[in-house]
This record gives C-alpha cells, sequence and structure tokens, in this order.
C-alpha cells in the first residue's frame, strides 16, 4: 500500500516543494499504527516511532527512527515529542475479546489511561501543533447494541444517548474518558479523534489472544485446511448471531490521514456500516481457506468465553460529509487479502517441524486463547529457608527477616509497580523446620510470626511451608519449596538466605534480561539456564534457576 496526499489531504502527488513534515507514532511497530507510519514515510514525510516494541511486522523501512520504551514514563514521552510537529497516539494495551475482556479491566484502565495522559500532556509543553487520539467503538453504551436482529449504525452523538454513558467494559470507560481529556485540551493543542470500528488485515495480531474475529476465523480455517482431517469443528465465541462491522486496514489508513489534514476536532467514525452475522464471516473465512460448506462443522460457545455486544456498525454520514471518505475495499477482499499473509505467516511457523508437531501446532491454532493480562507477568520465587536456631534471643531471627524484607522491597518497587511493558511480581516461601516451635507462632490474628514481618513491609504474597525433614538435610528443604514454587507457576527461583541483603534496585528485570540474551545468544529456549549473584560475603553464587519445561523430576530426586 502506497498512500500519497496533497496538502489538501486529498489522494494525488505530493506538491512539486513539498515541506518534510515531523510526526510521531506512538503504538507505531503495531497493527493500525505501523501502516499509518509506512503510508507517511512513504510519502516523504520524517516519521518518528515510540513504541515497546522495537520493530513491527513490516520487512521494509516504515520509520526515520524507532524510540524504544513506555509510554507510562513521562520522560520517555518527553523525548519522544521533542521536536514534532504532529503526535498520532495509537498505543494501548488492548486486543480483540480475548484480551478487552471484564478479566482485565483493572489492567487495561490504568495502562492506557496513564499512556494517554503522558503522552499528551508531554506534546502540549513541547508545542505539538496537533494530537490525533485512537479511540474506539466500544465508547458506545451497550443499551443502543442488544438487538442481535438489527442493525443499529452507530453515530457520534449516541454516545451521550440515555443520560449516564455505559461503554463497554473498562476499555470503553478508559477511550471515553480520555476522548474528554483531549477534547478538554483543544485550546492548548488542535485535536484530532477517531473511533475505530473493528480495524483487520495483514500484519495484525493473528495468534496470540489479541487478535480480532476476522484473523482468527482465517487462522482456525486455515489451520483446518492444512491439518486435512475432515469434517473439522470450527470454534465460534457465542451463538454466531452477533453482528459486527469489519474494515479493512487501507481504508482505515487513508480515513486517519484525511482526518489529520482535516480542521475537524470532532469525535469522527471509522468504521464500515455494512454489518454482518459473525456466522456469516465465518463462512466467508472458510470459502477463503479453499474449504467446501461441508469440511466444517461450527461449534459454538456461548457460556465459558466473552461475546460482547449483541450488533453494531458504523454510520459514516459524518464522515463523508467531513473527510469525503467511505471505505472502497469490500469485506470479502479485505479477507481474502489477510488470509493469503495468515497463510505465509503460518508457513513460516510450521517450517522445520515434526509431522508430529507440526498436527499439535495445528490442533492448537484452532482454538482461540483467553489472555489473562493479571498473570502474563514474571513471577519471581523467593525461596528462603529461615531458623531460630542459633539466635540468640530467638526474635533476632526476626530482626534478619525485617532487614531482607526493607531491602528486597527496595529494590522491587518499580519492577513490581511499573505500568506497561514487561509486569514482575514475586511470591516468598519460607520454608520453616517443624521443629521450630519459635517460628511456629502465630500472631493475635492468626497469621505465623514470620509472615507477618513480610506482610508489614507490603510483602503480600507468603506461603509458609513446614518442613519435616531429618536435621541436616537442607537440600531437601529447598526441593521441598521449590517444588511448591512450580507447581504455582513460578518463572524464576530464587534461594535466598534470611541474612541476605539486597543492594541492587531492578535486580530482576536485570536477570531476565541475561537470560533472554543468553537463550539468544546459545540458540536455546527461554526458560532454562542458571545465574550468578555476586556477594560481599559470598563467592560467587548460581541461585537463580529460570523455570524450564523439564524440571519436575529434579524435584523428585
Amino acid at each position: 500500500m502506497n498512500i500519497v496526499l496533497a496538502a489538501n489531504g486529498a489522494e494525488g502527488s505530493l506538491p512539486h516543494a513539498h515541506t518534510r513534515r515531523k510526526f510521531l507514532v506512538t503504538g507505531g511497530n503495531g497493527f493500525i499504527g505501523s501502516h499509518v507510519a509506512k503510508a507517511l514515510f512513504d510519502r516523504g514525510e520524517f516519521v518518528r516511532v515510540a513504541d515497546l516494541s522495537p520493530s513491527s511486522a513490516f520487512a521494509e523501512p516504515i520509520c526515520d527512527e524507532t524510540y524504544t520504551g513506555n509510554l507510562c514514563d513521562s520522560h520517555f514521552c518527553e523525548r519522544a515529542v521533542k521536536g514534532m510537529d504532529t503526535v498520532l497516539h495509537f498505543a494501548a494495551t488492548m486486543g480483540g475479546m480475548g484480551t478487552i475482556h471484564e478479566g482485565n479491566d483493572l489492567t487495561i484502565y490504568p495502562e492506557n489511561s496513564t499512556m494517554t495522559f503522558n503522552i499528551l500532556a508531554a506534546s502540549i509543553r513541547a508545542g505539538v501543533r496537533v494530537f490525533f487520539y485512537a479511540s474506539s467503538a466500544c465508547v458506545y453504551p451497550e443499551h443502543r447494541q442488544t438487538d442481535p436482529n438489527a442493525d443499529v449504525s452507530l453515530e457520534e452523538s449516541h454516545v451521550w444517548d440515555g443520560g449516564i454513558p455505559k461503554p463497554q467494559g473498562h476499555y470503553g470507560l478508559e477511550k471515553l474518558t480520555s476522548e474528554l481529556l483531549v477534547l478538554q485540551s483543544a485550546s492548548k493543542i488542535n485535536v484530532r479523534i477517531a473511533r475505530f470500528h473493528n480495524v483487520f488485515g495483514p500484519r495484525g495480531a493473528w495468534n496470540n489472544g489479541r487478535e480480532k474475529v476476522p484473523a482468527a476465523f482465517l487462522r482456525k480455517a486455515l489451520s483446518i485446511a492444512l491439518a486435512g482431517k475432515f469434517p473439522a469443528e470450527l470454534e465460534i465465541w457465542g451463538n454466531g448471531r452477533q453482528r459486527r462491522s469489519f474494515l479493512f486496514i487501507d481504508d482505515c489508513v487513508k480515513a486517519i490521514l484525511k482526518l489529520v489534514e482535516s480542521t475537524c476536532d470532532k469525535p469522527v467514525n471509522i468504521g464500515s456500516d455494512r454489518a454482518v452475522a459473525i456466522e456469516e464471516l465465518a463462512k466467508i473465512a472458510v470459502q477463503c481457506a479453499g474449504l467446501q460448506a461441508e469440511d466444517v462443522k461450527f461449534c459454538y460457545d456461548s457460556d465459558s468465553k466473552p461475546i460482547g455486544v449483541c450488533s453494531r456498525n458504523s454510520n459514516n454520514v459524518f464522515a463523508r460529509e467531513t473527510l469525503g471518505w467511505s471505505p472502497s475495499v469490500s469485506l470479502e477482499e479485505g479477507m481474502k487479502q489477510t488470509a493469503e499473509w495468515i497463510r505465509e505467516e503460518m508457513k513460516k511457523n510450521l517450517a522445520g517441524r515434526s509431522d508430529d508437531e507440526r498436527e499439535l501446532v495445528l490442533q492448537a491454532m484452532q482454538c482461540s486463547k483467553l489472555v489473562d493480562l493479571m498473570d502474563s507477568g514474571i513471577k519471581f520465587a523467593i525461596l528462603l529457608p529461615i531458623t531460630s536456631r542459633g539466635s540468640n534471643p530467638p526474635e533476632e531471627c526476626l530482626s534478619l527477616l525485617e532487614t531482607f524484607a526493607k531491602s528486597l522491597t527496595r529494590t522491587t518497587w518499580r519492577d513490581t509497580h511499573h505500568l506497561g511493558g514487561r509486569q514482575f511480581s514475586i511470591k516468598v516461601y519460607l520454608a520453616i523446620d517443624d521443629g521450630d516451635d519459635f517460628l511456629r507462632r502465630t500472631d493475635e490474628s492468626g497469621m505465623n510470626i514470620a509472615e507477618a514481618v513480610l506482610v508489614s513491609h507490603n510483602i503480600s504474597d507468603v506461603t509458609v511451608e513446614v518442613c519435616k525433614h531429618p536435621s541436616g538435610h537442607v537440600c531437601a528443604i529447598w526441593r521441598q519449596i521449590a517444588k511448591r514454587a512450580w507447581m504455582d507457576g513460578c518463572d524464576y527461583f530464587v534461594l535466598m538466605g534470611d541474612d541476605v541483603v539486597l543492594e541492587d534496585e531492578g535486580w530482576m528485570r536485570d536477570a531476565h534480561a541475561q537470560f533472554a540474551q543468553l537463550a539468544e545468544r546459545v540458540g536455546i529456549p527461554h526458560g532454562l539456564g542458571l545465574c550468578g549473584v555476586y556477594g560481599h560475603h559470598l563467592p560467587r553464587y548460581a541461585n537463580i534457576p529460570h523455570r524450564s519445561p523439564y524440571p519436575y523430576r529434579y524435584f523428585q530426586r
């Protein structure tokens, strides 16, 4: 796709004397952002991308420079906007119904609102001329979208129908409140707001739980075709009668560029006004995969999966009148082009696999995933054997534990509290000997006294393991708590003593980065290895084993 705009926003050739403008595209290595960045770059503009990811799905260049960082960091935002004329803000924690369901509300809202506030504030302070905000059709009230037998044709003004707005989930609520934040800033910066309705196309998410339904259906249908076992079931979330409209990415990019070049400072729908039943979309995907109707049986999941509203499609009257824009790519043509791209991605994924591996991968691709953002971070297990033996008085061991707790809190606070990007958490496993009467005591609330010390320093995820092993069998104690941490799904296992004082802030992210570099350098899966840690009074000691797929046998030794 190569879109060229004249200065007035009409498609055509660039003026002879073109002044190169400077654009920042946040989320510019994501789906919509990367297509917009490439369109601007191809027409000769200066394009800077700011993204957590260092690269896009395009093989060719899409920008002049990339700033890799977290928009939840206000200092990164200030650096990213410096010298820019126009900021296009696409970055968000988002996805299809596998991601923006209510289970992720408490992660989505604070991350997205923080990113928008930071980049908008930085843009205003830097004197940016135009700020574009990517909103969503999820801002529209749910009560307007309850009839599965009718096209609701959502107009921009419908957000405020019926009193207090009731958007779809915290994702829609955040988009609406951020719209208001952006509009409130219109006296300080030129604002543009687009409400996207189910944009799809090549280079979008297709197999990680963040994909929209067109990509999900195409992946499932193509995997059925490649597996070659008929008839096969094709999974559909809901009863298939839900209605949606879908906009191809090329049309979306054209609308965005027209909106940016316009003087419109009101929210504008960017979507298709043609709605289809989800079951009809599945049939189109089956055709794009080269399958016959009798090859596939639709399997409906109406109970265990999120399905969203009953009916939604865009009303494009305002977009036509204001921007002179209407979609031009049919749903069938867009699905065909997307299928061709996903088919090539699947071939890359399957290349070099054994027949058994190939079969398992294709089987997995026939199901969509639910993403749990609360549980998708990196969890460090702190394996902490403690004893009161040798302490005089016994309470001395609790003083040591308190010193350790303070150092653990201080050195992990940033990694466990920051928004956006890689998330880290800690879970402490206290190993107490069955014969240690002092440490087996509880406080007035019934909490173990050692656990209470950790909790008093805001270390709330603590498991107390009472160990019954012969005296001197220290390794057996280690194995017991390590096995428990493994069963709990921890990613790293850090063996420490209660006399340890941690000094390096950020040691968790540093350890994770070292393992990632090791995996890339040696060519092994990220999930196996040991990391050495230095101490002032200890020799180098490899005490951070990383989770691997095969350690359970070790815990049984």
